[in-house]
Parts: structure tokens; sequence; C-alpha cells
């Protein structure tokens, strides 16, 4: 189980918001085992720097949000899309490309840097600096794609280009402002030399598709019609000089209806549905899964029952009047089921069809569900199915993005999660069998035994009389259909042969194909799932739902002039929040999502409402000891500040302003100090003892070490002059009237 064994060139890795261009690991010779990963990263100034961590290293680096692993990254739909936000990365470019212009850019870098120490921008100019600029780069190259520090023999390196197209390529990247899309070829439109017969052909077949239509003619009546179409276009294009359109015979018309027009189709529309089934139709059991996650369903239930518009809390303190006036709803049920093993992986309750409660149940399939289960009583059972998904099933209704304009939400959150989506009709049971089996379930088995049953229709509902029966609130119902799910998954299901949902997922999350290491990153998680709020400007950083999260990008914000800042202290940014994770927020900047961490490294993992009733206990806790010792406090207070203004009454002491020193002293110490929660992480297989590098430790003096050569300062082997016999005889004088 490796963390990269499934990289393609569409996906990036980035360490600390640098890019990872290379990950080699190290396999011990004897357990063939995975040591450590060599890892070449690009630094903010182009440079690449070996950076070496174990495997349990990296897990902690991805739950920090330090290394990211972002796949998709370079898809055709994700570049597209940060092209339409004007980002100036490689658009359109295949891996080949962009390691070539890569290579373009860092000569550029190495030309602008020696320019900058001295280098003229000529031939002879370059020629001089020729041989530090071959070091430099081939250094760049063996770090870049060989993981090694510096070059050898045995690396295939490329070759400096000379120097008058060093200086081409360096006076195009600076015309371009360090744009590297310069550096791709210039994108032509596509030439047909077939679009004319192209052309021609759809306006035939065209004329010829009304022979599929309700109101049925015969086929020579349609061929008729289309060649008086052809004889009026050909006129007209003769009067303006084009092409003119080739008529057939009429038997070619013939082959051509029978040959490119859908025949379920011509049979549906001349002779109904049921003649189109019965000559096409077949039956099979559907799609079918092998591994955890290869197909995910989702589907939106009506529950065919009334429960109150409030939870049971609320209605115990309401009147008997107030209860009257409580509506009656059948409530939402939006599942996730995974096919393979017929697991319910999400789950989310709504009071009516939306895109928001889709987005929570595709969320949680990515989450361990077992504490919604200790909280409602069930200690034996657990609902840890975490699910990687790679295709998401599901309909076209409104709680998945049914409207054309801004209702595609639950699309691009799969997209994002780098999973691919089937988007079918409405309606079509068929399509998602298996989510359909599950909701006919829950009608039988579940919902027909509660009161305020409502049934399919009114005949299968007998003499039940389901508004006097309507009592279960809107929370009770969540926690009785959990319940239900959870004698769900340890009960025999048809479909897999009588085996259980629970002993199913436990087989197959024991092989090689379930990864729990693939899962999206939490960046991810946040644009995809989490939802768009405000929070404030701080001192401290940004401040959200009592936590705060600052970064280096925050820290820089506070002394940039108040027109270069994403916001001025005390207003509001806009923020991207996951309710699962608040581990860190993303904060939108400049068009684009930066993630900012949390400084209580506790934070990661927990939900919002975990987090919330932790700051609550927490602040009941210190109001309780804050009251226990309140007098201890006045006392101690009131003491020292008697005690401090007599001493300053009776110095005559106070502040007349600050000095520079002072000011510079202040101005350093905003920053002193900041981004401990942040330290740079230094791997195991990274640390270097202070010890061999010279240093010493402390408590200790230094030993001193014997030097064999000769001391340039020391004077006592050199000559006398008569100056030092003077000043040796002036020093004898002053003793000897001193003793007098």
């Amino acid at each position: 189980m490796t963390y990269f064994q499934n990289l393609t060139p569409n996906d990036l890795v980035t360490y600390e918001g640098c890019r990872v261009s290379s990950i080699a690991p190290e396999i011990d010779k004897h357990s063939k085992e995975i040591k450590r990963y060599r890892m070449s990263v690009k630094g903010r100034d182009g440079e690449l720097e070996i950076r070496k961590f174990r495997p349990e290293e990296i897990r902690h680096l991805i739950d920090t949000e330090v290394m990211e692993v972002q796949r998709g990254y370079y898809s055709a739909t994700r570049m597209r899309d940060r092209e339409l936000y004007g980002s100036r990365e490689l658009n359109g470019a295949n891996a080949h490309q962009r390691e070539r212009v890569e290579l373009i850019v860092q000569q550029c870098r190495l030309m602008e840097r020696y320019h900058a120490m001295g280098m003229k921008l000529t031939r002879e100019g370059v020629g001089e600096f020729r041989a530090s600029l071959i070091d430099d780069y081939e250094t760049y190259q063996s770090r870049k794609f060989y993981g090694t520090q510096k070059p050898n023999a045995a690396q295939r390196l490329h070759r400096l280009p000379a120097n008058s197209t060093l200086l081409d390529t360096f006076r195009k990247y600076r015309r371009s402002n360090g744009n590297q899309n310069v550096f791709l070829p210039t994108k032509s439109d596509p030439i047909d030399l077939d679009l004319q017969a192209s052309a021609d052909f759809f306006f035939v077949m065209q004329r010829l598709g009304k022979y599929a239509t309700s109101y049925p003619a015969s086929m020579k009546k349609v061929i008729d019609d289309m060649l008086d179409d052809v004889e009026e276009e050909n006129t007209y294009r003769a009067s303006i000089g084009r092409p003119l359109i080739k008529v057939l015979s009429q038997r070619q018309y013939e082959r051509w209806i029978g040959l490119y027009l859908d025949p379920f189709e011509v049979k549906m529309q001349r002779e109904g549905y049921s003649a189109a089934v019965r000559e096409f139709g077949f039956v099979e059991q559907g799609r079918s899964a092998s591994a955890i996650g290869q197909l995910v369903q989702f589907d939106a239930w009506r529950a065919h029952m009334k429960v109150l518009d409030c939870t049971r809390e609320e209605y115990n303190r309401m009147t008997e009047e107030k209860r009257k006036e409580v509506k009656f709803i059948s409530p939402w049920v939006t599942a996730a089921e995974d096919l393979s093993t017929r697991a319910i992986v999400g789950v989310s309750f709504s009071k009516t069809p939306n895109q928001e409660a889709s987005l929570e149940c595709l969320r949680m399939i990515y989450r361990d569900k077992t504490y919604l289960l200790r909280e409602i009583g069930i200690k034996d059972s657990d609902w840890n199915y975490v699910c990687l998904m790679q295709e998401g099933s599901n309909d076209s209704g409104s709680e998945f993005g049914k409207e054309p304009f801004g209702g595609a939400m639950f699309s691009n959150a799969v997209r994002l999660l780098s999973s691919s989506q089937m988007n079918g009709a409405a309606g079509v049971s068929h399509l998602r069998g298996a989510m359909e089996r599950f909701f006919w379930t829950c009608d039988l088995k579940f919902a027909r035994y509660l009161p305020g049953y409502t049934a399919q229709n009114p005949q299968a509902r007998n003499d039940r009389k389901y508004l006097s029966e309507v009592c279960i609130c809107f929370d009770e119902f969540q926690t009785l259909f959990l319940l239900f799910i959870a004698e769900y998954h340890k009960s025999r299901h048809r479909g897999l042969n009588g085996q259980t949902p629970a002993a199913k997922w436990e087989k197959l999350s024991q092989g090689v194909e379930y990864d729990i290491t693939q899962l999206p990153s939490p960046a991810q998680f946040r644009e995809a799932c989490g939802y768009h709020t405000t929070a404030k400007v701080s001192a401290e950083g940004i401040r959200f739902a009592g936590a705060v999260y600052s970064n280096e990008f925050i820290r820089h914000q506070r002394r940039a002039r108040l027109v270069d800042r994403i916001a001025a202290p005390g207003e509001s940014v806009e923020i991207m929040v996951d309710p699962y994770d608040l581990g860190g927020i993303s904060v939108l900047a400049n068009g684009e999502l930066i993630s900012v961490r949390s400084r209580d490294p506790e934070m990661a993992g927990k939900s919002l409402r975990e987090w919330q009733e932790e700051r609550k206990l927490q602040r009941l806790k210190a109001d309780a000891e804050a009251r226990e010792q309140e007098g201890a406090r006045r006392e101690a207070h009131n003491r020292w500040h008697s005690l401090a203004a007599t001493i300053m009454q009776s110095s005559d002491i106070g502040i007349f302003g600050y000095t520079k020193a002072e000011v510079e002293r202040a101005k350093n110490e905003l920053e002193f100090g900041k981004g401990q929660h942040e330290k740079p992480f230094i791997g195991r297989d990274e640390y270097v003892d202070p010890l061999t590098q010279g240093g010493f430790e402390t408590g200790r003096g230094m030993q001193a070490v014997a030097d064999d050569e000769e001391d340039p300062d020391n004077l006592e082997d050199e000559p006398k002059t008569q100056m030092d016999r003077f000043r040796s005889g002036s020093r004898n004088r002053k003793s000897s009237k001193k003793r007098k």
C-alpha cells in the first residue's frame, strides 16, 4: 500500500505549496519494503531541493495539508476551468510540453540571475558565464529527474542551448512578463477537407429524418419532399457560386433511411412504445461492481409517511393550541449505496429535495459514521464504511442539479473529487435498480410499521387513517431511519447470495483494490462539498467558529497596504468550510482558494458540531473555576494596583514617548515567534546532528583544540627594536617612582 502508486501525468503533488517534480522510493534490499521517499521540491525561486520522508511521515503531512495530492489537476476540464479565471499556467499542455517548458523557464531564470550579477546580454557576455550556467542547469536536471544533489555520468541530461538561443528565449520571456504560455506552439483551428460533403449529407438526412415522426408518411413521400428541398437549395447555391448537392437515386435514399435512422426511434414514433419494446427490448440484471467504490448509486426518496415539522424538544414546550398548528411533512432521504457490497455509505435528511442534502451525502461516504450509531445507543455495530468512489450514478432530479444555470454543484463536486459521473434520466428505475430496491425495502420493512404511513397509493393504505396517527417528530424520524440502516447492514441480502452487506464489506475491504490512502486531500473536500461563508480578520489571523487560522500569507497581509489586502482589519473575508473537518479553511483571495490551517493542531478531523460542543464544555468548566477564584483575584488586583499607583506618584514617573530603537524592536516583535504551528517539517532521515557540524553540548566548556599551525599575530619571536626598548625603560622608571 503506497501513497503514490497510481499517480498519472494529470496529477499534481505539492509540498508547502511548492510542486514536487519527482518522487523516487528507496526500497530495502532484504525486506523489499519502502524505507523512504526521495522527493524533488521546487522552491518559490525555482530552485530544487531534495527532501526525504518515511512512509509513516507521509500520512502526517497529508493530514496537516503540508503535502497535497491533487488528482486530475492537469485534466482537460480542470485546466479549462482555471483558464476561464485567468490563470497563467500552461493551459492545454500535455506532460511532455510541460516538461519542455519548465526547462526553458529554468534557463531564463538562470539568465536573469546572472544578468543581475553583471552578465551582459550579448553572445560574448553569455560566453563568460557559460560554465556557471552549465553547472547550475545540470544540477537542476539531476535534482528534478533523478533526485540526486549533483549530476553524474550515468544520467542523461539535456545540453544547454547555444548563446544566441538563450538570448532569444530570455528576451521572449521578459517581453511576456514571465508568462510560460509563450513557449507553447500556436494553436490553429482544424481544417476539415470534407466539410462541404458533411454539410450536404446533414442537409439530406435532416429531411429524411421526417420518416420517424408521430404522423407517419410513406417513404416515397418523404424522399420526394427532400428532393424538392434539394432542388431549391441547388438553385440558391448556383446563384452565389457554391458547389451543388449531388442528387442520388431513389433506392439509395431508401438505403440511407434504413442505415442511418435509429430503428427503435422509427418503430416507437410510427407504431408506439409497446411495439418498440416488443421488438427491441430485453431484460438483464443491470450494472455490476466487483470492488468497493467502483460504482456508487445516489438517489432521493420521499418517505411514504407524515411526520411533525418540529423537533421533540420544541413539541414538548408547545401549548395545545400551538401543537394543532404544527404542519405535517413527508421527509426526503438522500442516500448513497455501494453497488459491490449493497452497503449504505452516505445518507442525509431534508424537508425538500435540495443540492445541500446531496453534497452532505457525498461528503459522508468518505467519513467514518460510527459516531452516529453511538449517539443513538447502538454499541455492537460499526459504520466505518469509508468509500473511495470511482464512479457515481444519479438521476437528473433537482437534488442533483436539474437546473441548467447554477444547479451543477453536485456534478462539479464529483469532478473535483477525481470521480466520473453517470447522470441518467429521472424516473427510469432500472438505471439504478439496486438503489430503488433499497427504497422499496424501506417502504415494506420500515415505513409501513410506523404511525403516519401514507403508502404508495390510497388503495395500499387499506383502512389506516394516517392523519390521526401522526406523532413522530422530524428528528425522531432521522433516529429511526439510522437504526433501520444498522439493521439492514446485518440482514441477509438476496443480491449478495445470502451474505449480509457488513460481511461483504469486510471481505472486499481486505483486497488490494481497497486503498484508503488514495482519499482526496482536505482542500479538495472543502472545495467540492464545503459551503461559502464569511469570517472576520483579526490581529491573530482569521477567526471562524471560535478557532484561529493563520499562515505566512495571512501574516504578510497585516503589513501590506490597505489597497493590496484581501480585507482590512475588522472586515470579513469569503471562505470555504468543510463542516466535517475544521482543521483548515480555504480563503478566497485574488480569484484563487488558499488553504489556511488552524493554529490548534487538535482541530484536524473535527466536525463543526464536535468543536462547538467541546468549546461549550470548556467555557462551562472555565466559568466554574473562575467563580471559585474570583475573591482571591480581586484581592490581588486591588493590592498591586494601589501599590503601583503609590510608587508612580511618589517617584514622579511618566511616559514621554518611544525611541527609535523601541519602535524597531516592537516592529520586529510582530513577526518574531509567529508561525509556530506551521514550523518546517524535518523528516527523521533529514535530521543532521549539530555535534557533527562543529557544535557543542550546553553546560560543558569548549575543549581546547590543539592547533599545530603558527599564529600570524604572535610577536614573541620577533626581534626587539629601539622603540620596544624605550617603552620597556619607560615602564621601569614609572614603577620605581611609585616605590619611592
